[in-house]
């Protein structure tokens, strides 16, 4: 893994300095508008806030690998020999409680995130202690996830595991396996691991039938097996017979095509063999095959892909770029018709401006919509909660009640998290081919026959505020620390959209903090309780409570994304327009000087030429890959 990543980071580099050329040439192109208009001041440009989400994306790029199951299936002794270190707990008994995010540190240590919000910095020996069923049954401490930072070189350039809780008993339904699914799907890669023989159960082999016909490209089957069983040859084939031919089926009943993997390994002799050091034994024990694999995986599709969308983003960016000299061009062709093309602009930005606005308004009336759907769906498991309650007959039944219903809180948020997310996305989409389209508009009437205007859905889910954060880190050149900023959609809000994560990453509103939530209130509500009726009481008081917080945290997070959106069109539209009124301001700086005008022309078009020589020299940092 750490080939490849080393690898990886010399072509991003590439793109780096093809990007920070790309800058330069854009800031000169820029500042000769200064040297001609004296005294003028550069403003916000779109093409620069473009050029600052390539490389916040480019900087903060990682690569997330999630190990998922049932209990007692040995991932987190398989994740620990796949890098080498004991990072998750591992005992017979079921261990992990919570996510466990695993990354690169110089100074081990482990940050531990509660559902009220708060974090508690804690060394890497006492983790266990909020991390495993044993000392945190049920998450009753509320804690949200884990980050754990270890020296390790495996995870040196940005990648990053996660060991999540195994999917038992009454976990395992149909709804928390579609949501299990959805995590998957989020990750660079996904590693299912299952445990046999004697056999695969039915939920364990219906959960597996389902991540197949699913067809996710990125998930590892991985069949755990014991020493006696995975060194006899004809129990490891029969094995694998079964459980292939099981997928195989569920694949071909999807009408999905192609090969279905099973890596047979044995996780324990894996993690002796790390241990211990032993190579001949590691290549026994099954893992040294998956890890080659995923690596390839990475190399061939996931670190390709981080490039080949930066490339994208930058020849986007530079066609912008070439349609701003296009339109400084055209006036300078006839400048004595400057000031009645301007006036027309000046009606059409003003046009521009309510269109826009009405376009906002209109488009977040749709976000308005999925709310209201979402609330329904966030409050499904308090529906019932008060007549569950009232049968509720002893404090037994009271933790059981408590630990299902934690449950429920846990998948149905997720689901109505990932079901905003997605309408929200559809909304940020459609709202910027809006956008592009009226922006593309206003121009063309200036210069037919411009490159199509491209922005990205990034820069509508952040604020101005930020936008200019990221202005100033690209003026500096310097690469900002990579977080690991929680994966998968089991947390947001403010920090997600702060680190410019997806749509789904920004606006996921608990998950598993839901869950968490739920059970740290829930866990305490019988203390002190002798009598059931005063337990019940008590556990209806806080199913209200858990509710009111849910709903209040997911409309706060509504608001501030919708807010947002709003801010950053207003902003971009006003750049559109700066950018615009930078070319009519400069020709008609020097309409009365052909010598000027002449020497501006030729400088205009070195620029174009060398706004399109930025982007072949991005596409050649990728071309000339070891990924191509």
């Amino acid at each position: 893994m750490a080939e490849f990543l080393d690898a990886f980071d010399v072509e991003r580099d590439g793109l780096f300095e093809a990007l920070g050329h790309f800058e330069t040439v854009w800031e000169r192109f820029r500042e000769r508008q200064r040297i001609a208009v004296e005294g003028s001041e550069l403003s916000d440009s779109l093409i620069s806030t473009e050029l600052a989400l390539v490389r916040s994306e480019l900087e903060r790029a990682n690569f997330t690998i999630g190990v998922f199951g049932l209990i007692k299936r040995g991932k987190s002794t398989l994740l620990n020999s796949l890098i080498g270190r004991e990072v998750s707990s591992m005992h017979v008994t079921p261990e992990t409680a919570v996510p466990v995010y695993v990354s690169y540190a110089e100074t081990p240590g482990a940050a531990v995130h509660f559902a009220d919000g708060s974090t508690k910095h804690v060394a890497v020996e006492t983790v266990k202690h909020f991390t495993s069923q044993k000392h945190n049954p049920g998450n009753q401490l509320g804690v949200t996830y884990v980050e754990q930072g270890v020296p390790v070189p495996f995870l040196r350039n940005g990648t990053r595991l996660i060991d999540t809780p195994g999917l038992d008993d009454a976990a395992a339904d149909d709804v928390y396996t579609e949501r299990t699914l959805q995590e998957l799907d989020v990750c660079d890669a996904g590693i299912v691991v299952f445990l046999s023989p004697p056999t695969v159960g039915a939920t364990e082999m219906g959960f597996l039938e389902e991540v197949v016909s699913r067809d996710l490209k990125k998930t590892f089957l991985v069949c755990n097996m014991y020493p006696q069983h995975f060194h006899d040859k004809q129990t490891r084939r029969d094995v694998l017979n079964y459980i292939g031919k099981r997928i195989v089926e569920a694949s071909q009943r999807a009408g999905q095509t192609g090969e279905v993997r099973v890596y047979p390994v044995c996780a324990y002799e894996a993690w002796q063999a790390r241990d211990q050091d032993d190579v001949d034994a590691w290549k026994r024990s099954g893992a040294d095959r998956l890890l080659r694999d995923l690596e390839a995986f990475l190399a061939d599709v996931a670190g390709k892909q981080v490039l080949l969308d930066a490339v994208e983003r930058i020849e986007k960016a530079a066609a912008m770029a070439r349609a701003e000299v296009q339109i400084r061009r055209q006036l300078m062709a006839d400048p004595d018709k400057i000031e009645s093309v301007r006036a027309d602009v000046d009606y059409r930005i003003r046009l521009l401006e309510s269109e826009i606005r009405a376009a906002v308004d209109l488009n977040l009336e749709t976000v308005d919509q999925v709310r209201a759907q979402v609330r329904t769906m966030l409050l499904a498991p308090f529906k019932n909660a008060p007549d569950a309650v009232a049968q509720l007959s002893s404090i037994e039944d009271v933790e059981a009640f408590s630990q299902n219903f934690r449950r429920k809180v846990e998948v149905a948020s997720e689901e109505a998290g990932r079901h905003f997310a997605t309408g929200f996305d559809a909304v940020v989409s459609t709202l910027r081919k809006d956008l592009e389209e009226r922006l593309q508009s206003v121009v063309t009437d200036i210069s037919p026959n411009l490159p199509p205007f491209k922005l990205s859905n990034a820069g509508l889910l952040v604020t101005p505020d930020q936008l200019q954060a990221l202005r100033m880190n690209a003026r500096k050149a310097k690469q900002t620390e990579r977080t690991s900023a929680i994966a998968g959609g089991l947390s947001g809000g403010a920090a997600a959209v702060a680190a410019f994560g997806t749509t789904a990453l920004a606006l996921s509103p608990l998950g598993l903090l839901a869950g968490a939530l739920a059970g740290w209130k829930l866990s305490s509500a019988v203390i002190g309780k002798r009598r059931i009726d005063q337990a019940r009481a008590a556990l209806l008081e806080r199913v209200d409570e858990i509710a009111v917080r849910l709903t209040r945290d997911f409309d706060q997070q509504v608001d501030s994304s919708t807010l947002a959106v709003r801010g950053a069109v207003e902003r971009r539209h006003r750049a559109f327009a700066a950018d615009l009124y930078e070319q009519f301001d400069l020709v008609s700086a020097i309409a009365h000087d052909p010598q000027v005008l002449a020497q501006q022309a030729r400088e205009a078009e070195r620029f174009g030429q060398a706004f399109e020589a930025c982007a072949v020299r991005a596409r050649r940092v990728v071309d000339q890959s070891v990924y191509a």
